[in-house]
């Protein structure tokens, strides 16, 4: 790891992620027209796969928290942010759903409460400022405007190193509950 905790040497951090086999992995996977649809437990996994971040500046922050965003689950999740601590940056995960209409204030209180709770930010005017900002240029590409009531769940994530804070959302949404879409936004804004 970085013998600076700035962030100023990160070359070569590595973040890891590795999904377990589907229990049936011996066996060529079926074709994709036979997979059954989205929201079908009956599948653990189609394939399986390893996957690495390499972190080689401060400007990675958006990468970074893409990834936490990601994480399937709480174990990978903290070993995320736990590799971001060890390269000096502060990190956070939380989760917000409901209908588009009502979700503006949710996501204010788990978005800055989040932050301000794990220590990712300060309660001053420019870290806040920035958080604001790199959460609202996030969510305008998450939830497009003029749609109908639309259902939503995702998973906020907030990234932070000496110069710069990235959140990131990944989740999905829906008009309708058999018309689910994944969807993924990013903003990033100088602290």
């Amino acid at each position: 790891m970085p013998e600076d905790k700035t962030g100023s040497s990160l070359l070569g951090a590595v973040i890891g992620s590795v999904v377990s086999p589907a229990p049936e992995a011996e066996e060529e996977p079926a074709p994709a027209e036979s997979l059954a649809a989205p929201g079908d437990e009956s599948i653990d996994a189609v394939c399986s796969t390893t996957v690495n971040m390499r972190i080689t500046s401060l400007g990675d922050v958006a990468k970074a928290a893409l990834y936490l965003a990601m994480s399937d689950d709480i174990s990978e999740e903290r070993r995320i942010k736990e590799t971001l601590l060890n390269c000096g940056w502060r990190s956070v995960a939380t989760e917000v759903g409901g209908i588009s209409g009502d979700l503006s204030m949710k996501v204010s209180r788990a978005l800055v409460g989040a932050a301000l709770n794990s220590g990712v930010v300060r309660k001053s005017t420019s870290e806040m400022h920035a958080l604001l900002h790199a959460a609202q240029e996030a969510f305008s590409s998450f939830i497009p405007f003029g749609l109908l009531e639309t259902s939503i769940g995702a998973k906020i994530a907030i990234v932070r190193n000496s110069q710069w804070i990235a959140v990131a959302v990944a989740g999905d949404t829906a008009f309708h509950a058999v018309a689910h879409h994944e969807r993924m936004g990013v903003g990033v804004m100088h602290v």
